[in-house]
């Protein structure tokens, strides 16, 4: 920047009208409930980033037993204006509380589907595996079965092989 450059710029910023300008803007900046400090990075593209880096999972608190979601969490903190949440663009909408709530709701819902269908399916890989332990059993029982059928057969032959003189010696041993 050269010398003539610089003056117009320090006249600029001397000026009355700047001045003023200045001063609004200050006041401005301190009424702000939200402080943007991403630099060029807008609060979406952040988020964005936060919820890549936790491998597509959204950000959801536990505060005093109840869950909160992150819309929940966005409208409480950063509060909503002219019909979408702050922080999470004009994507998500919030027509008043009651569609909020009705997003809340069914957000929470469909969570807890989601959890019931994790333990049914923890259920069957169970029900599964002792459906395998049974049929082995069963099948166990069966050579068993067939093991004591095969003796029985075996012992009966033997005893009409011996044209029945184990049995009579039996029966004479215990009179």
């Amino acid at each position: 920047m050269n010398k003539e450059e610089w003056t117009r710029v320090c006249d600029l910023f001397a000026s009355e009208e700047f001045q003023r300008k200045s001063a609004i803007n200050k006041e401005n900046r301190a009424k702000l409930k939200i402080v943007h400090t991403s630099g060029a990075r807008s609060f979406q593209r952040a988020r964005a980033l936060l919820v890549r880096k936790n491998g597509g999972v959204t950000v959801a608190a536990r505060v005093e037993g109840k869950s909160y979601i992150e819309v929940e969490i966005f409208a409480e903190v950063l509060g909503t204006k002219a019909g979408y949440v702050r922080g999470l663009g004009r994507s998500v909408r919030s027509v008043g509380s009651f569609s909020l709530a009705t997003y809340v709701d069914l957000s929470r819902r469909l969570e807890e589907a989601r959890l019931e269908i994790e333990e049914m399916r923890a259920r069957q890989m169970e029900y599964e595996a002792l459906l395998v332990k049974w049929s082995d059993m069963e099948q166990t029982m069966r050579e068993h079965l067939q093991m004591i059928e095969e003796q029985q057969w075996k012992k009966e032959r033997a005893d009409a092989d011996d044209g029945g003189a184990a049995t009579e010696k039996k029966k004479s041993i215990r009179r």
